[in-house]
């Protein structure tokens, strides 16, 4: 560090600091090893994950599946084109071993058919909905009771449906996700591809015949790309005591 504005007493100072206190790099170190701190270009496939049940999509995702934390965004053209059935055999794990956390559902577009639920093994127990009454997708509430969910401490994962969200919400709702050691998934219209996300993990859905392109926008600790994957092509073990798989694009059923 020289030049014509600088001291050579400062410069003196500032190695003489530096060799005196050889922790001082550590100590730095220390906050930026922190668990919500991510920097870039690390590879996150140590962080927990849980496998999505499609080996295609495995394959393509840091760690082998789904982050187990933080906030995934999922686009959509309009619901019911596949976008359950991806998350089925996800939800169906958070019960193994003993899990048992909330799986919470705010503001759905249709309120989840009980034997649709608990034919792919989700404990129906554990499943809470909240709804939201006033018919505009995306207000306050709804982001708000997403964040409460979030930071509570006692949920497996939440759900919840939104259409025009800001930057900073979303920016909350990944903190919260972090701070609770929640997976938080956010469905939003196709069009929010154009704003800006903090999310740990991007992708837009597309029925494509009889399968879901799936497109990759943002991937912390991996690479942006397009999956496609047919939902009879489940893991075997996804298929819990035999039971069958709903067809490639019919989703959870509303009651």
């Amino acid at each position: 560090m020289t030049g014509p504005d600088v001291s050579p007493r400062f410069v003196a100072v500032a190695r003489a600091e530096r060799t005196a206190d050889p922790g001082g790099r550590k100590r730095v170190e220390q906050p930026i090893d922190h668990l919500l701190v991510w920097r870039a270009g690390e590879n996150c496939a140590s962080r927990r994950t849980c496998p999505t049940g499609f080996k295609a999509l495995d394959r393509h995702l840091p760690g082998g599946g789904w982050p187990a934390t933080g906030l995934t965004e999922i686009l959509t053209e309009h619901c019911g084109i596949g976008e359950l059935s991806l998350l089925m055999p996800a939800l169906a794990r958070l019960g193994e071993g003993g899990g048992t956390g909330c799986i919470v559902w705010i503001a759905p577009p249709h309120i989840p058919y009980a034997p649709a639920l608990h034919s792919r093994g989700i404990d129906l127990d554990r499943v809470l909905v909240v709804r939201d009454r006033t018919g505009a997708r995306g207000n306050r509430d709804t982001l708000w009771a997403m964040e409460q969910a979030l930071r509570f401490g006692s949920c497996a994962a939440v759900l919840a449906w939104a259409r025009s969200v800001d930057q900073v919400p979303l920016r909350r709702l990944q903190l919260a996700a972090e701070a609770g050691q929640c997976w938080a998934v956010l469905f939003r219209p196709p069009d929010a591809s154009r704003q800006r996300s903090p999310a740990v993990l991007r992708m837009r859905l597309t029925a494509i015949g009889g399968q879901t392109r799936i497109e990759i926008l943002k991937c912390r600790g991996g690479r942006p790309g397009t999956v496609s994957i047919r939902f009879e092509d489940r893991h075997p073990g996804d298929v819990e005591h035999g039971r069958r798989t709903a067809g490639p694009h019919r989703d959870v059923p509303d009651r």
